[in-house]
């Protein structure tokens, strides 16, 4: 949000309903509720090897030694991991001696497919201790944007040396708050999304793609209110 240079995102264009189900391999138990596969793997992979990079020109231009990853649960889980491994990984091979940290917070704004209005925000660790850090937090998806800049806020109170954002994906939508991660893996249509970590009712996490929910699925695993 406060950051010195410009993001990149790949763009997926609205008119792109996803590659087929049946050119990828996908849980029989998921398959038939899938609309569409929106980002496959191998190229999350491939995109986050790139933010990687990014992230770490970044904190070479601060002189910065360790950077404190700050997760948010669940849904950005695998994309921390993934993401975690990937700067590892960079550092070594510029031989840079940059020290990873990952923390957790809990934070929840959906009830079925739609975006509640409360943001509910628990730290998992002593928050004390990001003073004087340099913070990155790492989220799933940027939908209307109110959980990170909620978070944000409360951050910055915090007086951390500095606050970074990454996010894998970003929705194109009219209502968000303009909040703009420094750092974005794919730019995305307005559709409902799971995979990769991502739920919906806490099902289709364990999927390994950026899938779209049809309005089967959504009908199927919709928690009884």
């Amino acid at each position: 949000m406060e950051s010195d240079h410009k993001y990149h995102a790949v763009i997926i264009p609205d008119e792109f309903s996803g590659y087929s189900t049946c050119d990828f391999r996908l849980s029989q138990r998921y398959s038939k509720y899938i609309e569409g596969i929106l980002v496959p793997r191998g190229m999350i992979l491939d995109r986050l090897e790139k933010m990687a990079l990014d992230i770490l020109d970044n904190l070479e231009r601060r002189g910065s030694t360790s950077l404190t990853l700050l997760c948010i649960l669940k849904g950005a889980f695998k994309f921390a991991a993934d993401l975690c491994e990937k700067l590892e990984a960079a550092a070594f091979s510029r031989q840079k001696n940059i020290t990873i940290h990952l923390d957790f917070i809990v934070a929840n704004t959906y009830v079925n497919d739609r975006v509640g209005h409360e943001t509910r925000l628990s730290m998992c660790s002593d928050p004390g201790k990001y003073e004087n850090k340099d913070l990155l937090v790492v989220e799933d998806l940027v939908d209307t944007g109110t959980t990170l800049h909620k978070l944000y806020s409360y951050l910055k109170a915090l007086n951390p040396r500095s606050i970074e954002v990454a996010c894998l994906l970003v929705k194109r939508r009219q209502d968000c708050v303009s909040f703009y991660p420094d750092y974005v893996g794919f730019e995305v249509p307005d559709r409902f999304i799971v995979g990769y970590s991502i739920d919906y009712s806490d099902h289709f996490r364990e999927l390994p793609h950026i899938c779209v929910v049809n309005d089967q699925g959504k009908k199927q695993f919709a928690v009884r209110e």
